[in-house]
């Protein structure tokens, strides 16, 4: 009968907006609380299928609550340095343990309003435990067994409760030194290896070297420098004078003349120090009939890696530099220079042997590294290689201790090549009172410290939980983890402001903050709740007048229903 039908329609409406009313008493309660996401209701009719086109049989109206869980909520700054929202999407994932196992629930949550337990570990109000990475000092993830791992997985069993305890005390080895200074472009180069002419009677300007025993003209000697070969001819007329100016032009090789007037010699200089050039006569034996001892010759370079720090050659130039091993033990190191040619300098690392300090066996004379620097013509870094010409630009250089501290590995940037941001090569500089400074440095900068006891920690823009020692030093121990889903909007509410997963939301996938989709943690903030007052109070008005509308509808149903009874009567 439709009079009962719309009777029950509209005990149907009351049913639904008494359940409307519930929501918008449960978003205005959670007003103030952080992380909340807000509930909206929604109708949908609940149609009973007629007999015929003629009839109408009223049905009633279904009520669906739909959580608006991927609604951002507004940040607000608090002086907490544990706290972390969220801007954008994502949710952190949390435990209602400190110590879970690996089949416990995970939850998700927006309310980062974390604080440290009597433990140290991190849980927000409702009492769930924020999970994250292990980190290293450089920031790398780490797995449970401290192996580099990545963030774009399922793999919860990498994440870890987070602990500000984690590492009470630390020491940081030195691992990367950075150094600026100018190298002096006036200073005296290393003397290379020499080979000088014997033969008398000589006029370094007249003679015709034709006209001496063994020379003839066509007569060829060659120059082998860095594996090149250059020819030299002797032809009809050439001085040594002439020779000279030959061979000078040849790269690696100098040569000059004394200017006695009957017994001139020729004198060959390698350019540089350390790079040996061999010559050898290849026509007849010009270079024989000048005297040049032991052809094939060499002129052997007088500098060789490691002669800094034995003390062979002397340096133009040292650095002193401070740095720290794992244990928290401070060394002096030095940087030494010595100028091999144009453009060029050795540099060598050294350090001191003994107890507590470098490895002797390891570190012959306290030599760490040896390499070569060169520079271009406007006195920026051309190359910075080791001895054997390999690039030493973001290479780790190892140091051996014997005090039983971690082998420590150092980068040792001198700046950016073809860049004047570190070492550069230009001509002595003056003071503010006039004095002349052949080598200035600008800066050394190294980041190790000793041991100290941890006075600080917080979280910061990137989800790193830092923490911060009486040294100094700052170092990330955690990352936030952050979890992604499909559709938000159809996860799972559950007591304390948290969510789990649903078939309908999909599966979360880890992100790190800021990446593949993540949204960006904001430390030192909190999310408040996405509920709008106006709106809630406004709901509420309409959802009384739908409510005292369907009770109108059951009173006139039964006025009806009433003078239906009295027909009978």
């Amino acid at each position: 009968m439709s009079l009962f039908g719309a009777m029950i329609s509209g005990v149907s409406g009351l049913n639904a907006q008494s359940q409307n009313l519930g929501v918008i008493s449960d978003n205005i309660s959670n007003l103030n609380t952080i992380g909340y996401k807000g509930t909206v209701g929604r109708f949908s009719t609940l149609v009973t299928e007629a007999a015929t086109d003629t009839r109408y049989t009223p049905g009633g109206v279904r009520f669906h609550p739909t959580a608006l869980i991927s609604k951002q909520g507004l940040l607000q700054a608090t002086s907490s340095s544990t706290a972390a929202a969220i801007s954008g999407d994502g949710f952190f994932i949390v435990r209602d343990s400190s110590s879970p196992g690996s089949n416990d629930e995970l939850f998700f949550t927006r309310a980062g309003d974390f604080k440290p337990d009597d433990d140290g570990y991190l849980r927000n109000t409702a009492g769930y435990y924020v999970q994250g990475w292990a980190t290293d000092r450089e920031g790398n993830l780490l797995d449970r067994n401290g192996n580099t791992t990545s963030s774009n997985s399922s793999a919860v069993s990498d994440l870890q409760v987070i602990d500000v305890n984690r590492i009470l005390t630390a020491a940081a080895a030195t691992t990367n030194i950075e150094l600026s200074a100018n190298l002096n472009r006036d200073e005296t180069a290393l003397t290379g290896g020499t080979a000088t002419s014997t033969t008398n009677g000589i006029n370094y300007e007249t003679t015709d070297l034709t006209s001496l025993a063994g020379i003839g003209n066509g007569d060829q000697f060659s120059i082998t420098h860095n594996g090149t070969t250059t020819p030299i001819t002797i032809n009809t007329g050439d001085t040594l004078e002439d020779l000279a100016a030959k061979i000078s032009a040849v790269t690696g090789i100098n040569a000059s003349t004394t200017t006695t007037g009957t017994d001139d010699r020729l004198t060959l200089t390698a350019a540089f120090a350390d790079q040996g050039v061999t010559f050898a006569d290849t026509n007849n034996t010009p270079l024989a009939a000048l005297g040049i001892a032991g052809i094939p010759g060499t002129l052997a370079p007088t500098y060789t890696a490691g002669n800094l720090a034995s003390g062979t050659v002397a340096e133009d130039n040292t650095m002193p530099i401070t740095i720290y091993d794992s244990l928290g033990a401070a060394h002096t190191v030095n940087v030494q220079l010595v100028k091999l040619g144009q453009n060029r300098w050795a540099f060598e690392f050294t350090g001191q042997t003994g107890t507590d300090e470098l490895d002797a066996a390891s570190h012959p004379d306290g030599l760490i590294q040896s390499g070569i620097l060169t520079f271009n013509g406007d006195g920026s870094l051309g190359s910075y290689t080791d001895s054997s010409g390999n690039d030493l630009t973001n290479t780790n250089i190892t140091a051996t201790w014997s005090n039983g501290s971690n082998q420590s590995e150092i980068t040792l940037d001198l700046g950016t090549i073809g860049f004047q941001d570190g070492f550069t090569q230009f001509g002595a500089q003056t003071d503010p009172n006039g004095n002349i400074v052949e080598y200035t440095t600008n800066f050394i900068n190294q980041n190790g410290a000793q041991a100290g006891n941890m006075v600080n920690y917080s979280f910061t823009e990137d989800g790193f939980l830092e923490i911060e020692y009486a040294n100094g030093v700052k170092r990330p121990v955690y990352k936030l983890a952050i979890a992604t889903f499909e559709a938000p909007d159809e996860m799972e509410n559950h007591t304390g402001n948290v969510y789990r997963q649903t078939r309908e939301s999909g599966d979360y996938l880890l992100r790190e903050p800021g990446l593949n989709g993540a949204g960006n943690v904001v430390a030192s903030a909190l999310e408040g709740s996405n509920v709008d007052l106006g709106t809630e109070f406004t709901n509420m008005i309409v959802t009384q007048r739908a409510y005292s509308a369907n009770t109108k509808t059951i009173t006139t149903t039964d006025e009806m229903l009433d003078e239906l009874i009295r027909i009978k009567r």
